[in-house]
């Protein structure tokens, strides 16, 4: 009987590695889960390493987007994506859901703090991805609308003037208008519906 056990955990063990499982053995959840209906018993989430040595300065891990649901009675969980430093960690700012083209879709805002003292910068950049199902029933990246140019953006000081950047300007605050989920919400139903 132990030898049967051992051999089920070892399939259920290795199935779940092709889907990303064994990526979520050293992280936590940092944000949801989050119950979605594109899929049965469908959830999302988001995860980051753990690093358990508290004595060394914060280190940049990627964070990975997460669905888990239920396919023919099995549990799958699939990576949908991976977010990596751009300047600065990544830090997701907000998941929210919506529909577009009679479409589901699910939309993940992450930010990138820039602290760069040598070009005169410091604030955040921002980017929201759009994810739906493609036409194998994948949740995936919707690139017509992840790509949108008003979809990414930075707020903050830009190109700032100072001793160490002296070809700099004065005036270099920049803001960014869509950081929050009901200012892209209303920007995505004025645009795309």
């Amino acid at each position: 009987m132990k030898y049967k056990l051992f051999i089920f955990f070892l399939i259920i063990g290795s199935s779940y590695n092709h889907t990303g499982f064994s990526e979520t053995r050293n992280s936590q959840i940092i944000q949801g889960p989050f119950k979605t209906d594109l899929y049965l018993n469908g959830e999302i989430y988001f995860t980051r390493k753990e690093d358990n040595n508290t004595t060394i300065i914060q280190k940049c891990y990627p964070i990975t987007f997460f669905l888990k649901y239920t396919k023919n009675n099995v549990v799958k969980q699939e990576k949908v994506a991976q977010y990596t430093q751009n300047g600065g960690c990544p830090e997701v700012r907000s998941v929210f859901f919506g529909n577009l083209y009679n479409k589901k879709y699910i939309f993940v805002m992450i930010i990138w703090d820039s602290d760069h003292d040598g070009v005169g910068m410091k604030g955040d950049f921002y980017q929201t991805y759009a994810y739906t199902k493609n036409k194998e029933g994948i949740l995936s990246l919707d690139k017509t609308i992840s790509d949108d140019e008003l979809l990414s953006g930075f707020e903050g000081y830009d190109n700032c003037k100072s001793d160490i950047n002296p070809e700099g300007i004065k005036d270099c605050y920049e803001t960014y208008k869509y950081k929050t989920a009901a200012e892209v919400k209303k920007y995505l139903k004025q645009k795309y519906q």
